[in-house]
């Protein structure tokens, strides 16, 4: 299957790559590494995740199930990457993520900078954006720029209603964005709450979306430092691993329709949040081959 806007790459994700008719899952990068405004290298981020994942285990053992034998996935590879023009770029994320919906697949995305969920929410068109983050993106321009990694949520809302936002994690915004959030009435449950009461926020979550179809994007920066220090901005107060990863587990029972991570930075990394990434992803998988086995 050709796909002229990929540079393929092996192995993929996993080391696992099956034929992409018989995939449910459709992996590529989108190394974009353009609009940094503190620590760039996102263009790295790629190669990093799947080179983890080569080297973790398939079986997951709060799932209880072996991801590859409950799912296939295939990888496509990595977006071609126009450095000078965001903006063509983005159109090859968005006619790719297009394509593969078109064929009933699930995309997923490995980034590169937070910039990439703007352009795959083009593609879809109605969905429900669960977006997990220590800073909401929220703000109008920064920098100069109106599409950028600061800004990206608030673009996605010029083409979804603020009630198709869900924010989780957040820990850090502009008072600009906490004011706009405010009269947009925007769902938000901050880094604290989250960490306090996880099981009460994710029935909330399930009640509200209910069988919409969901696109989830993770920033991975939603972890404290401690757990994730190889991120774009580093923000203190997040949660810790494990708990994203049961958060994740409960999310991944919902109508999965596409998903990202994001905004690691290789060259800050000691490889801790690459590890991070391809585990969050297996517990993603996990759920979703358990529910297709439940079907």
């Amino acid at each position: 299957m050709s796909f002229e806007d990929l540079v393929p790459v092996r192995p993929g994700f996993g080391g696992f790559d099956f034929p992409y008719e018989k995939s449910q899952i459709v992996f590529f990068g989108a190394p974009v590494d353009i609009t940094s405004s503190y620590r760039p290298g996102y263009r790295f981020a790629p190669a990093r995740i799947r080179e983890a994942s080569a080297n973790l285990e398939t079986y997951i053992m709060s799932a209880g199930v072996d991801v590859f034998e409950k799912i296939n996935i295939t990888d496509l590879g990595d977006i071609i990457v126009s450095p000078a023009n965001l903006a063509q770029t983005g159109e090859r994320i968005t006619n790719t993520v297009k394509r593969i919906l078109i064929d009933g697949k699930i995309p997923a995305i490995m980034g590169g900078e937070h910039t990439i969920s703007y352009f795959s929410l083009q593609a879809f068109a109605d969905v429900v954006v669960i977006h997990l983050d220590a800073h909401r993106d929220l703000r109008e321009d920064y920098l100069g720029d109106r599409i950028c990694h600061a800004t990206v949520m608030r673009r996605v809302l010029d083409r979804l209603p603020a009630d198709r936002l869900i924010q989780i994690g957040v820990r850090s915004c502009s008072k600009e964005e906490a004011e706009f959030a405010k009269e947009a009435g925007i769902l938000a449950y901050s880094a604290e709450e989250t960490i306090e009461d996880r099981r009460k926020i994710i029935s909330e979550v399930k009640e509200i979306v209910k069988n919409s179809k969901i696109y989830l994007s993770i920033d991975l920066d939603v972890l404290d430092p401690a757990f994730a220090p190889g991120v774009s901005t580093p923000e203190p107060g997040g949660l810790s691993t494990v708990e994203l990863l049961k958060i994740l587990k409960e999310l991944g029972k919902l109508n999965i329709s596409g998903f990202d991570i994001v905004e690691l930075v290789p060259p800050h990394d000691d490889g801790t949040t690459s590890f991070v990434a391809a585990r969050i992803i297996y517990e993603l998988l996990a759920a979703l081959g358990s529910k297709n086995e439940d079907h």
